[in-house]
Parts: C-alpha cells; structure tokens; sequence
C-alpha cells in the first residue's frame, strides 16, 4: 500500500458526497423555495414583482457541503505526511500541508520533507499567483476553517430570465417586460410594470421564469452568487486532478 491509498480514499468519499449533495439540491429545490410576489405600489399604478425565499436551505446541505471540504482538505494534508513519510522521517502532529497567501520567510512541512517535494509545495502555493485569494487551495483552506466552528450558512438565490409577462386571469398576456438577466435573492424586487389608466386589476398575474440555486451565504474567498455545488465541484477537480498528480512521483515509493 503507497501513501496514495489514503489520499485516493478521502477524494473518493468527496465524491461520494458531491453526488449525495446533487441529489438533496434537487429534493430542496424542487420545493420551489423561491416565490415571485406581485407587489401594487401606493401609487396605484405600478406593480413590482419581488423575490421571496419561502424555505431556507435545510442543515443538512450545510453539513453535506462541510463534509466534502473537509474530505478534500483531509486529502490534502495526506499529501504533507505522505511526503514527510517518503522523506524517511515521522510526521507529527503538526504535520499538514501549507497554505499561505503570502510569501513566510521560511517555508516549511513540520516533520520535514525533501528539498525536491517543498519546492513542488512553494510552486502550488496562493502566494505564486496575482490574487491569492482566488487561488483554489486558498478557497479550500477557507471554507474548511469556517465549517471546523459552525454550520455554513446557505441560501437560496435565482437567476432571473429575460422576461416576465403581467397576464389577465383567463392566460392572455397584458403587457410584456424584458429585464437584464442577473442574480437575485430574498425580498430583491426583479421588474415593475407601471399603468398609465388608475388602479391595476389585483386578479392580473405576473409571471417570470427563473433557475433556481443554493449559494454561500458566508463572507469569504468566494463569491455570494454562485451555486456552491460548482464551487464544490471546482475545488475537487483541482485537487483530484491538479495538485495530487504533481506531488504522485514522490509519493508512489
């Protein structure tokens, strides 16, 4: 058995976890968590259609989402004791695998490794690239962090279409708007409609087409309006196949 076995075996529970997570995102979202609600303004002639998330994400997506960064992280720590292990020396209990967004005046894995495997740790470091922030292993490290203290915080947002309709209650389309395609979340307001004839009928319906997505609902490295599925996803292709392929040739031994 190599020093891969394990590392192979946290990234395939990773995705073990991502294809669990695909499915209860599709249980909560087929829900329909999001409402569009007609809203006539105290002009009388307006009307504005307003996003409501009417059930948040359950906690088990959070713990879901945790689990897989926490696998991947795991993954990565491996390789660290994986590369004090190849170097001939025993890993501590400080042993992990280094994550800097910026440049320590001496780099180093606790336990020691190889001059040859911390040059290839420098070289993957957040440090090496213009926004360190951005960088995946940086992203990894982050949210891993925040789950080690409490639930990650969801919610559901939706990407709202290009058009939305206001109707009369026997289907036939009134009046027709087209709003720039962007993201939006609980109580943003995504169109109006105003008359320019009094009071609007409150039998009439607006309606709009939107997809909907779960996201971070947590201030960090990422962004706030994108699904966390992606982001998840992203996380485990750089670590399944970036970062563990250049460290395999020291860990095959």
């Amino acid at each position: 058995m190599t020093h891969l076995t394990g590392i192979r075996a946290k990234i395939d529970r990773a995705k073990e976890h991502l294809l669990q997570l695909d499915d209860e995102l599709h249980m909560y979202l087929d829900l329909d968590p999001i409402a569009l609600v007609r809203q006539i303004q105290p002009d009388g002639e307006t009307s504005v259609m307003a996003v409501q998330v009417t059930s948040q994400p359950p906690v088990s997506l959070s713990v879901l989402v945790g689990e897989i960064a926490h696998q991947l992280r795991s993954a990565v720590d491996h390789i660290a004791c994986g590369l004090v292990l190849a170097a001939g020396n025993t890993p501590t209990r400080r042993t992990s695998f280094p994550v800097c967004k910026t440049r320590p005046i001496r780099l180093a894995v606790d336990g020691g490794v190889s001059s040859e495997a911390l040059t290839r740790v420098d070289d993957v470091q957040p440090y090496q690239q213009s926004e360190p922030t951005a960088h995946p292993l940086y992203v990894l490290n982050e949210l891993w962090n925040v789950d080690k203290h409490r639930n990650l915080h969801l919610t559901a947002l939706m990407l709202k279409d290009t058009h939305a309709f206001l109707s009369s209650p026997n289907g036939s389309s009134l009046v027709g708007g087209q709003f720039q395609t962007g993201v939006v979340g609980d109580d943003c307001i995504i169109g109006a409609f105003g008359f320019a004839n009094g009071e609007i009928n409150p039998d009439l319906e607006i309606t709009a087409m939107g997809l909907s997505f779960v996201a971070l609902d947590e201030s960090g490295p990422w962004p706030n309006d994108y699904p966390v599925q992606s982001l998840l996803e992203n996380l485990y292709d750089y670590v399944s196949t970036d970062l563990v392929p250049k460290f395999e040739p020291l860990l095959a031994g």
